[in-house]
């Protein structure tokens, strides 16, 4: 397995990524973008996605990984779900709200997939987590490690993929 020290190399953040880029092109080219309360609760879910994984990744254990992996799964379901107002709006755009939800479900799964393996890796004897390696550097700052399989991870490369 390899040891992963950036929440890019997660294969689900750069769906979550490509998640929030699809909201937001759909946002600038659909009337979508003068209903001020819609918009900003499509685009508000979208980033939660993406960032949620960023922000647990960081954290200093697995379970708190875990409730954010749990907040953004939740998130993508939003975005699903906002998708269906817009299309009931008949903004038009049908193709693509329908690639926008289909992404949603995918990137959820991601996540639950991978929330999935960090609780496997907690043992239920002691109700302890094993915590990642973190290594500190000179400046003060931390670098977390996390062993992860390989189908979760893309390392050395950030850019969103088009499957």
């Amino acid at each position: 397995m390899p040891k992963i020290e950036r929440f890019e190399d997660l294969r689900c953040w750069k769906k979550a990524r490509e998640l929030t880029s699809e909201v937001y092109d759909l946002i600038k080219e659909s009337g979508v973008s003068n209903d001020y309360r819609l918009r900003d609760q499509l685009t508000g879910a979208a980033v939660s996605t993406m960032s949620n994984i960023a922000e647990g990744f960081a954290r200093y254990n697995k379970k708190d990984f875990i409730r954010f992996l749990d907040y953004e799964q939740s998130s993508a379901a939003e975005v699903k779900s906002l998708s269906y107002v817009v299309l009931d709006q008949d903004v038009g755009y049908r193709e693509r709200v329908e690639e926008i939800q289909e992404d949603s479900e995918v990137c959820q799964r991601m996540i639950l997939s991978l929330l999935k393996h960090v609780r496997s890796t907690i043992p239920n004897s002691s109700g302890e987590a094993k915590e990642p390696t973190l290594p500190f550097e000179t400046d003060g700052g931390f670098t977390p490690e996390w062993s992860l399989p390989d189908r979760h991870v893309d390392i050395g490369s950030s850019s969103p993929e088009r499957e």
